[in-house]
Parts: C-alpha cells; sequence; structure tokens
C-alpha cells in the first residue's frame, strides 16, 4: 500500500514543472506587454506614420520635427505643404523607376542628395519661412533639372546626363541649427547600399553649430556644400560654398565705395556682438577692408536670431546717437537681415539731432535687402539707401543685366514648375539650386567616367575638388570652379549688387571672387 507523504514533504507546485511553465508564460506576456510599450512610444515620437526618421525632439514651444524625410511626406509647416509633397512624390517617381520600371524598361538607379537646413521656425529662428520655401523650391528646380521631371518641358534644359536619378531627401535640423546631431547620424547611415547618399547641401546659415556639423560630416567623409554660408571661419575638410566670402563681400563694396566723394567715405561700423560666425567674420572683414573709412568709429548691438541672446536684443539707440555725433554719411552694418530694419527704423528719427544729410547703409548678405522691403516706404522718405553685395541678384538678372549664363536655362525651369519670380528675389532659391546641382554633376561625372550605376562619397568629393578649368561648372549664380586649396570657396563667383531703393540705369559688372 502507497503511502502518502506528509504535509511537510509536499513540494510547492511553483516549484514543479507546472510552476516553470506558468513562469515562462508569464514572463511572455511581460516581455510582449513591453516590447508593445516600446513600439506605442516609439511610434508616439514620430512625426508621421511610415516614416520612423522623423521624430518630435523637444517640448513646448521648442518642439519640432527633426530627422530627414524621403518619399514618405511631411510639410514641417503649413506654409510648405506644396513644396514638400512634390519632393516627396518626385522621390518615390525616381524609386519606382527602380523598382517597378515600365515594360520593357531597364531599372533606373539613383542616388541621394541631401538637403540639411531647418525646415521650422520662430521669432528667433536661424531663417524665416519664406527663406525656407524658398530654399527649397530652389533645391526641388535642381532635382527636377537633374531627372527631367513630368513638370518640366521636353525642351526644357537639363543638368549634364539623365543617370543616376536623384532622390532629394530633406534633412530637418532644428530651427536654431542645435539639432543636427542625429540627423547627421541618421544621413552618415545612408552612404551604403545600391542608392548611396552622396553628399548634402544647404547647411543653413553661418553659426557654430554649422562649422560642428560640417567637422561632422567631413568625419564620416561625406561632402557638404553650403548654399548660402558666407562666414570666413567656416571651414572643414569636406566643406564647399557657391556663395561668396565676407571677404568677398567687402572687397566688392570697398570698389564699389571707393567712387564716393572723399567727405561721404567717413563710416561707422553697426556690428550684432553675438556669437555668430557670420556677424563676427563680416565686422572683421569690414575693419579688414575698410580701415581708413571706420578709423575707430563703430558701435555694437545685440541681434535677434539665435537661442542664445544675452543682452537687450534690437536696440539701435546708441547707433543712432553716435552717427549724429559725428555726421556719418555712410554706415556699415555685420548683422543679420532680421535686424536691419530696426535700423532703418532708428536712423529715419535722426533729423532730431540735426542729421539732415542722406545715409547709405552698405553690407553683404543673402537676402538682407527682402528683409528691408518692409520699410521701403520708410527708406524713400528718410533718404536711406541700402547697398548689398550679394550671391544673387534675380531682379536684375531676370531683366538679363549682367546675368550670369547658367540663369537663363534655371530660370526657364524655376517658371516650368510655376514658382513665383517673388520666390527668387531672396536669394534663397538660386543658391539653394547651385548647391544641389554642384552634387548632380560631380556625381554624374564620376558615373560617365567609371560606367559604374552610382558612386561613393569619397569619389564623389575628389570630383568636386576637379571642378574647374575645363571642368568649371555652369551654375544659376555663375560659372563657378573648385578645387582643393582655397577652404571650399568658389572661384570666379559674380558678386552683384543691389540697392534699394533700386538706381537708375544698368548695374555695373559685378566683382567676381579670385
Amino acid at each position: 500500500m502507497p503511502v502518502s507523504p506528509r504535509p511537510d514533504e509536499l513540494r510547492p507546485w511553483w516549484k514543479g514543472w507546472l510552476g516553470i511553465g506558468v513562469l515562462v508564460v508569464v514572463a511572455a506576456l511581460v516581455a510582449g506587454v513591453s516590447l508593445w510599450l516600446v513600439q506605442r512610444a516609439d511610434e508616439a515620437e514620430r512625426c508621421t506614420d511610415g516614416e520612423p526618421n522623423l521624430v518630435w525632439n523637444g517640448s513646448g514651444a521648442e518642439r519640432e520635427c527633426i530627422g530627414v524625410m524621403d518619399e514618405t511626406h511631411f510639410a514641417f509647416a503649413p506654409q510648405l505643404r506644396d513644396i514638400t509633397e512634390r519632393i516627396a512624390k518626385e522621390n518615390q517617381r525616381v524609386r519606382d523607376q527602380w523598382e517597378k520600371p515600365e515594360a520593357g524598361k531597364r531599372p533606373v538607379p539613383y542616388v541621394k542628395v541631401a538637403l540639411l537646413t531647418p525646415m521650422t521656425t520662430s521669432d528667433t529662428s536661424a531663417l524665416p519661412i519664406e527663406e525656407i520655401k524658398s530654399s527649397l523650391e530652389g533645391a526641388y528646380t535642381a532635382q527636377c533639372r537633374a531627372n527631367v521631371c513630368p513638370g518640366l518641358s521636353q525642351d526644357s534644359p537639363g543638368i549634364h546626363g539623365t543617370t543616376p536619378q536623384i532622390q532629394l531627401l530633406l534633412a530637418s535640423e532644428g530651427k536654431h541649427q542645435d539639432r543636427w546631431q542625429p540627423v547627421v547620424e541618421q544621413l552618415a547611415g545612408l552612404t551604403g547600399g545600391s542608392h548611396p547618399l552622396v553628399a548634402v547641401a544647404g547647411l543653413g546659415i553661418s553659426v557654430p553649430d554649422t562649422q560642428a556639423a560640417a567637422e561632422e560630416l567631413s568625419k564620416r567623409r561625406i561632402p557638404a556644400i553650403g548654399a548660402v554660408l558666407t562666414a570666413t571661419d567656416l571651414d572643414a575638410k569636406r566643406l564647399f560654398k557657391v556663395s561668396p566670402s565676407n571677404s568677398d563681400y567687402t572687397r566688392a563694396l570697398r570698389q564699389r565705395l571707393d567712387k564716393l566723394p572723399a567727405d561721404q567715405r567717413h563710416a561707422y561700423l553697426v556690428f550684432d556682438s553675438r556669437n555668430d560666425n557670420y556677424v563676427q567674420t563680416m565686422r572683421k572683414s569690414f575693419d579688414e577692408t575698410f580701415p581708413e573709412y571706420i578709423e575707430n568709429r563703430s558701435v555694437s548691438f545685440v541681434g535677434t536670431t539665435g537661442n542664445n541672446t544675452e543682452g537687450e536684443p534690437g536696440l539701435f539707440v546708441n547707433a543712432l546717437n553716435n552717427i549724429c555725433h559725428t555726421k556719418s554719411e555712410l554706415v556699415l552694418y555685420a548683422g543679420r537681415g532680421r535686424d536691419l530694419p530696426g535700423l532703418v527704423k532708428a536712423l529715419s528719427t535722426r533729423g532730431q539731432c540735426g542729421h539732415t544729410r542722406p545715409i547709405t547703409i552698405a553690407t553683404g548678405s543673402t537676402g538682407a535687402v527682402q528683409q528691408a522691403h518692409q520699410v521701403v516706404n520708410l527708406l524713400k522718405q528718410s533718404d536711406i539707401t541700402i547697398l548689398e553685395a550679394s550671391s544673387a541678384a534675380a531682379e536684375q538678372w531676370i531683366k538679363g543685366a549682367e546675368a550670369p549664363t547658367g540663369f537663363k536655362p534655371f530660370y526657364q525651369s524655376f517658371k516650368e514648375l510655376k514658382f513665383p519670380d517673388s520666390a527668387l528675389h531672396d536669394g534663397y532659391a538660386i543658391m539653394h539650386h547651385d548647391a544641389v546641382q554642384v552634387a548632380v554633376l560631380a556625381t554624374r561625372m564620376v558615373t560617365a567616367q567609371t560606367g559604374r550605376a552610382t558612386p561613393d562619397v569619397e569619389t564623389v568629393y575628389l570630383q568636386i575638388t576637379n571642378l574647374h578649368d575645363a571642368g568649371r561648372v555652369t551654375l544659376a549664380s555663375g560659372d563657378l570652379s573648385f578645387d582643393d586649396h582655397s577652404a571650399g570657396w568658389p572661384h570666379n563667383k559674380p558678386v552683384p549688387m543691389i540697392q534699394v531703393p533700386p538706381a537708375d540705369g544698368r548695374p555695373e559688372p559685378p566683382y567676381r571672387t579670385p
């Protein structure tokens, strides 16, 4: 007869096979729920469904979408909805030509070019929404010319060959350009495979984070082409620029202002005191180029661009008082375009302190005069003229005045894509078109020589350094050359003068970069 175990000999159920089974089931359930929660949290951080590379960053008023957009559309801002939809649609068309070619046609190879720039704005952001929008329109025009988009006519001038086709990735780095690190990390992960990223264009404006992003891209061996970068201290091994430098701007201004009568050359330098590469090197370039104009006459203000403002921004009382005291008729302005209307408003009251002579405000920038258009009537009433050395002068070039040879074919395509002439006036569309076009031209010059479908970033970088002499490139803003010993600055870049209110007659032939 079997003996029943005593109660103290009974084994707890959880120590047997049943317990082990239950524990396994519970562990699986916990793991599944945890994974589900992580996935839900990850999806909640995405800016749009189906695009894991676009995520929300920051909180409250600083919350914004950063990351990389390809063929999955995200607008970033209501004003950008149309142009971002068009870019996403073209990216999808390019992908479909590879994955689902039409009957009887071979797959068409493609590569990726990223446009790294702010896509969001605030009152202190690096770029206003209008300049972001025109930047995207210019970059899209370059993509369309490269791919022969359906929106272009059959006789529309393209860009050197037809393959590889170009996907234009929109890389949002934050309104202050300070969230570039995870974005560059994403871009670096795209340089391999059958459809590699071959270059990055744009890079926003000349601020310390631009330098940091350019250095990191260079470490990742990715060539970068700045569209409107002009600060003379922006330098990284693989960074190129299609714009003139601040030194070029001041040399062009000197060439023009030396024609003034001697008594009108007593200048006052008004400069932004913030830690901003553009304004700091603009001030330095003015000091170096106009020493006998300025002597010791200078005054600072705190600009309104950026998120690290120290001091009260936008005050020009000191500038007004000093200019009144010295009766200076020439103001050399080393500040952002956003603050230019404030200076104009201050100087318009100079009659109260006995300064009744006309004033010229001279500066170097892409698009600063567009900010001044909001005070154009005040300029006329107050006898103030703004003279800007610029990277582009669309209003002049549309009329054929000193237009570069590459402007007309660009302008034809821009109009065929139904963009208005007004989108060209700040220069951002032209310069971002040119930055993307350099990447396209270098890429196709490589594939034409190698016979391979796609190149790598190293070969594209080396090709950009050889875009000179017979390899000089015809862009919308000029016939430019690049090499490996000019710190990435272009040779032969025209620096046109824009005057507001406009002067009578045709513009003079522009200064050209050496």
